[in-house]
């Protein structure tokens, strides 16, 4: 989402008025959990207060959490993947806003705890015997552009990671470190470390090795350059250090992988 949609969703959220069609607050063990697949003539949206456990989207399968959010357009088929605890606890909202056509399911986890607040000022104010219409719909109006903020700042964070990944790519043969890479996008250290374990599942450091260790091989595999020369090349600057970390990741040495290779007719 660029910068000009973004701004379009907020105006048109601003400009509706969202109507409030249920708002329940259950867990899986209540009779109102549906597990069979189905959709709703409204956009639903799901917080989860408890549990975790995975939901089927089309053919698309995405794992949820504690505190996580997700967004369904109206009329998008989804269906739960039965929990074996049955802990699972949910707000439920649907919103009638016909303006807001969303083009696919949104998933937020965010742990600022912005919309577990506004999740559960909307339920509060269902729930009063004196609701006030126009409270309900400026929560519903807050709610949503908490979403979409999220959504385009997630984008902007993903755009970061993007040119970390793509410096590190042209820069993996080079000597890297934490503060450098940080730098490149004025960000802290530990945010950048925190934030590049969620998106690729690797420290900074096992991701640069792992694609140094991958040009290492295709090397072994197609030159005659000695293990401690490719080392060096791949950007390794201890020859122990290389064998150690290759042997980590292919669970060999580089000596053994080309051996075998060779034996297998490669070169």
């Amino acid at each position: 989402m660029d910068g000009e949609e973004y701004k379009r969703i907020i105006s048109l959220i601003q400009d509706s008025s969202p109507k409030l069609t249920y708002c329940e607050w259950f867990d899986e063990n209540d009779s109102l959990w549906d597990h069979t697949r189905h959709s709703h003539p409204y956009i639903e949206l799901i917080y989860y207060v408890d549990g975790k456990g995975s939901v089927g989207i089309g053919d698309a399968q995405v794992n949820f959490s504690l505190y996580d959010t997700i967004v369904y357009p109206a009329y998008v088929e989804h269906r739960d993947a039965p929990s074996p605890e049955r802990k699972r606890e949910i707000i439920c909202l649907w919103v009638d806003i016909p303006e807001l056509v969303l083009p696919g399911p949104i998933h937020l986890n965010e742990r600022e705890g912005m919309l577990n607040n506004a999740f559960r000022n909307i339920y509060r104010e269902a729930r009063r015997k004196t609701q006030e219409p126009v409270l309900l719909e400026y929560a519903i109006k807050q709610l949503l552009i908490i979403i979409f903020r999220e959504c385009y700042e997630a984008d902007g964070r993903n755009r970061t990671f993007e040119r970390v990944l793509e410096y590190i790519q042209n820069h993996y043969m080079e000597k890297l470190t934490l503060e450098e890479l940080a730098g490149l996008e004025y960000i802290s250290k530990s945010y950048l470390s925190r934030k590049f374990r969620q998106l690729t599942g690797d420290s900074v450091i096992g991701y640069i090795n792992a694609m140094r260790i991958q040009k290492a091989s295709e090397l072994l595999i197609s030159t005659s350059m000695g293990v401690d020369e490719i080392g060096a090349l791949v950007g390794f600057d201890s020859p122990k250090y290389f064998c150690r970390v290759f042997k980590e990741k292919m669970q060999e040495t580089p000596s053994n992988f080309r051996k075998r290779y060779r034996a297998q007719g490669g070169i």
